[in-house]
This record gives structure tokens, C-alpha cells and sequence, in this order.
């Protein structure tokens, strides 16, 4: 390379060495440039691929979402019914409070009605206890009567067993019967002819036959329950 009238010459070699020099460093620059895009593409395929996780994480992140939301929503309706319920159980249990104020009420009164009424109930206690004592001295009463009549029964079966052997005795002593016997040897009316379940035995208590103790034994009477004739 020379000055040649103020112009620069330059020879065909060192052109080819100056192409060549300016080429290789084109070539290498744009290499440079290459190898930057590549990197930058790399770079961005990864935060691609990251943006992909992501939005893909935000889909499945969006699913739950819109279930939890449905969860929510159908908790929300059933809260909503449930406010209606418990609207209802309000009512209810202001129904039981009135209810209950009544009853208290009612149950003072009942209270205030047995503060009145203790009094009496003791003085009837007391007329219970003394009423049990009279029932207690009667009824000691009633079992000396009790013993009293229960030896005065067998004093009467004692007397009555006497008076029984006594009539026995009697019996046996009586004359032989009248004539009025049939040839079976019963008992007629000597008035009327009746006789079995038509004649009856009484006492004549105007004859005396003796005494048993303090006790006096009668004759006795046949009587025609018929025409009223005694024999």
C-alpha cells in the first residue's frame, strides 16, 4: 500500500489479506451474533418453557379455584338455608322462653299456694297421729272384746254340747209317736192330713222340761205349716 498523488494504492494481495481480514472479522462478528441470538433463543425457550409450568400450574391453580368457588357457593346455600332454619329455631325457642315464663309463674303460684297450705298439712298430721293413736287403743279394745267373745263362743259350744246330750237324752225318754204315723211310720197333721216338709218342731216355751246351766230346755210342738193345727 502506497501514496500516490494523494490517492492510496493498494496491491490485489493486500486487498485479498484486507477482504480476508475484513471476513474474518464479519464472519466472526455475525458468529458472535449467532452464538448471542442462540443464547438469547435458549434463554427464552426456558422462560417459555417456565411461563408454560407456570400457566399450566395457573390452569390447575384456576381448576381448584372454580371448584373451591363451587364449594363455596354451595356451603353459601346451605348457609342461606340454614338461616332459614335457624330464623325458625328462633321463633321456636322464643315460643319456649314465653313458654317457660308461664310455667315459672304458674309454679310460684303452686309455691305460694303450699307456703299457704303447710300449716294445715301439719295440723292434719298431727290429727293423722292422734287419729292413729285412737285406732291403736281401739284396736287394742277390739282384741281384748276379740279374746273375750272367742271364750264366750266356747263356753257357748261347751253349753251347747251339753244342751245337745241333754235333748239326746230326752229324746230317748220321749213316749212312743201317736197314732197319726202311717205304716211308713211318718208324721201326719191330725187336722188337715198334711205331712214331710209340711210340719215343722217348735219350742212351747210355756213348758219347762229342765235347765242346762242357766240355760232351760223346752217341750217341743209339731205344726202344720198348712192350717197352723199344733200336736
Amino acid at each position: 500500500m502506497r501514496l500516490e498523488r494523494g490517492v492510496i494504492v493498494i496491491s490485489q494481495d493486500e486487498m485479498k489479506d484486507l477482504t480476508k481480514d475484513l471476513d474474518d472479522k464479519v464472519v466472526k462478528a455475525l458468529q458472535n451474533k449467532v452464538d448471542s441470538y442462540e443464547k438469547e433463543i435458549n434463554e427464552l425457550k426456558d422462560i417459555l418453557e417456565k411461563k408454560d409450568e407456570e400457566i399450566a400450574s395457573l390452569a390447575k391453580s384456576k381448576d381448584e379455584l372454580s371448584s373451591e368457588l363451587e364449594e363455596f357457593r354451595r356451603k353459601l346455600s346451605d348457609l342461606d338455608s340454614k338461616a332459614g332454619d335457624l330464623e325458625k329455631l328462633n321463633s321456636e325457642v322464643y315460643d319456649l322462653k314465653k313458654t317457660i315464663t308461664l310455667k315459672d309463674n304458674e309454679i310460684n303460684k303452686l309455691e305460694a299456694e303450699m307456703d299457704e297450705t303447710k300449716p294445715k298439712v301439719a295440723e292434719l298430721t298431727k290429727n293423722n297421729e292422734e287419729l292413729k293413736k285412737s285406732i291403736t287403743e281401739k284396736e287394742s279394745k277390739i282384741k281384748e272384746l276379740t279374746d273375750a267373745i272367742t271364750e264366750k263362743e266356747k263356753a257357748f259350744d261347751d253349753q251347747k254340747s251339753r244342751l245337745e246330750k241333754v235333748e239326746t237324752e230326752l229324746s230317748a225318754l220321749k213316749p212312743a209317736a201317736p197314732a197319726e204315723y202311717t205304716s211308713e211310720e211318718r208324721l201326719v197333721c191330725p187336722s188337715c192330713g198334711a205331712r214331710g216338709k209340711d210340719l215343722k218342731v217348735e219350742e212351747d216355751k210355756s213348758k219347762v222340761l229342765s235347765y242346762v246351766g242357766h240355760a232351760p230346755m223346752y217341750a217341743k210342738n209339731n205344726v202344720c205349716k198348712k192350717c197352723g193345727y199344733k200336736f
